[in-house]
């Protein structure tokens, strides 16, 4: 594992923005990539597709390009950073410039957990009708920014825009506008179909592509040129939905509005998102801790969601893990969780930062550092019965197996924690690695993978991967009726850096792998530093 490098405030290694017209027209790709190469994205990871409202995150954070700018990243270990991926679909980098271009540590992050990443193109008051100006010149005009933002986003890595028009348009331009719209969202749709063909077949192409959103209109200008809000979709704004993927619609709606968008949609209803703002400006129960009741309400009414501003976890509270496990916990029950689909799986769960850096439980650095490009995958932080008291997931620095951070579990009973979801399918002997160390006298441990069955004739199973046994565990497992366990002890490898490191392998033929817990047998702290799934064949 690299390194973080140690960069300041300094450094002209990093992502800006453009903010002028001029800046696009005159902007072409770098005839090397940053760093010699550092600045390449992360291939977006596959994940399964999804038949349930959708969740968009839009990052908003004091003009944004902040710590984050940086490429190689900071000393600042406690800058903002975002790890509850897997209940997310989109995520959002916004700011106030013409032309948002996210960082490359969110594209990275994003991309580790399969969520697609948008920049934004926005237009505001007096120079943002100068802009519309230049733009809706002529064809050629919006042929050439369609151009320059497909080329940004090829060169950056990242999959399309969100188009924000916050000033007024001549109703005789309308047409340019939607043009714009309608060809860049094919251009986008284009490009990554040329891009994902080279290395998959017709029918995963045409699944994924149905699936993302790669273009989206945000709820302002209306079908008249006005700047009028309509905090629904509706017949002022229904020709910007039609052109594109989606639309986000303003905040201060009201479920009269939701009814409303329901009905216009139609069949694409779930490519309206309903704007949230975390902060609650003039916003439905007033946001905040209090957003998921906003929430509660656009999934009743089975549309998507575009939560603004999740920052203000960070921005606002005086303990932001403990701000950011209340909100998500409170959102967790509104969210579809989903996960990754493809091997090699392996996470260590730092989330991109540390007081200190670790390769294999040995310290090789010491010092902050904050880096999203080093952030590996996140487990579902928001636990069933973490009220109750029963145990919980926190995020310990202090020690690791592999960079900034280990997950920390604490029981005060036999406990089961959902780790991750996935749907991961294999027809050769898995390797299943662990690394872990106590806290606290040593318990029951056990890994357990959840397997549903490609064939009806075939049952549910789960693999129990025995950690350690404790005879006096006295769990009752956790099988449902109908399902087959079957017992994997994972044989002793050995103790690295204070480290124990277990392993076995295992084949289970005609079964996808849909969700990964982990059981304690009852009071216990431990430290979770390691888990790694990779085919038998690939095991170094």
């Amino acid at each position: 594992m690299a390194l973080p490098l140690k960069r300041f405030k300094g450094s002209s290694e990093e992502v800006k923005a453009l903010s002028s017209w001029l800046e696009l027209m005159v902007w072409r790709k770098p005839a090397m990539d940053i760093d010699g190469g550092v600045g390449q994205a992360k291939k977006l990871r596959a994940r399964p597709a999804s038949s349930h409202p959708r969740t968009l995150v839009c990052h908003d954070m004091k003009g944004g390009y902040l710590d984050d700018r940086f490429v190689s990243g900071t000393n600042n270990k406690d800058a903002y950073r975002f790890y509850h991926w897997s209940g997310v679909d989109t995520f959002v980098y916004f700011s106030h410039h013409l032309v948002t271009i996210p960082p490359l540590g969110w594209i990275n992050a994003a991309h580790l957990h399969g969520v697609t990443v948008l920049g934004t193109f926005i237009t505001e008051w007096e120079a943002g009708s100068a802009v519309c100006k230049k733009l809706l010149a002529s064809e050629e005009t919006v042929a050439l920014a369609v151009r320059q933002l497909v080329c940004i986003a090829n060169h950056h890595g990242f999959e399309g825009w969100l188009i924000n028009i916050e000033n007024e348009v001549p109703i005789e331009k309308i047409p340019l506008m939607l043009k714009f719209v309608e060809d860049l969202t094919k251009a986008m749709r284009k490009r990554e179909t040329d891009k994902e063909t080279e290395n998959a077949g017709e029918d995963k192409v045409k699944e994924d592509n149905d699936n993302c959103h790669r273009v989206i209109w945000y709820d302002s200008v209306t079908e008249n040129g006005e700047l009028k809000w309509q905090n629904a979709l509706n017949s002022q704004n229904y020709a910007f939905f039609d052109a594109c993927d989606g639309i986000f619609l303003n905040y201060t709606w009201t479920e009269d509005h939701l009814d409303h968008s329901r009905k216009a949609a139609g069949g694409r209803h779930r490519d309206v998102f309903v704007g949230l703002d975390i902060f609650g400006r003039n916003f439905y129960a007033g946001g905040k801790y209090d957003t998921w009741k906003a929430l509660e309400v656009v999934r009743k009414h089975d549309l998507s969601a575009a939560i603004f501003a999740p920052g203000w976890t960070h921005e606002t509270q005086p303990d932001f893990m403990e701000a950011e496990r209340r909100l998500w916990g409170s959102l967790a029950p509104f969210l579809t969780h989903r996960g990754i689909q493809d091997l090699p799986f392996t996470t260590s769960f730092c989330q991109g930062s540390g007081e200190y850096f670790f390769c294999k439980g040995k310290m090789e650095r010491e010092g902050p550092w904050h880096n999203l490009s080093l952030q590996h995958l996140q487990p579902l932080w928001s636990q069933e019965g973490e009220e109750e008291g029963s145990g919980c997931l926190s995020l310990v620095t202090q020690e690791a197996y592999n960079g900034g951070g280990c997950l920390g579990i604490t029981t005060h009973s036999s406990t089961t924690f959902r780790l991750m979801v996935c749907d991961l399918e294999w027809t050769r002997p898995l390797r299943v690695t662990v690394a872990y160390k106590w806290s606290s006298q040593p318990t029951a441990l056990t890994f357990l993978c959840h397997l549903s069955p490609s064939s009806s004739s075939l049952k549910q199973k789960i693999l129990e991967f025995i950690c350690e046994k404790d005879k006096e565990d006295k769990t009752d497992g956790d099988a449902c009726v109908g399902e087959e366990v079957i017992e994997c002890p994972l044989e002793v490898s050995h103790v690295e850096n204070g480290w124990n490191i277990r392993f076995t392998a295992c084949e289970v033929p005609g079964h996808r792998m849909t969700l990964m817990t982990l059981r304690l047998g009852g009071a216990a702290e431990l430290r979770l530093g390691h888990l790694d799934m990779m085919l038998e064949a690939e095991a170094v």
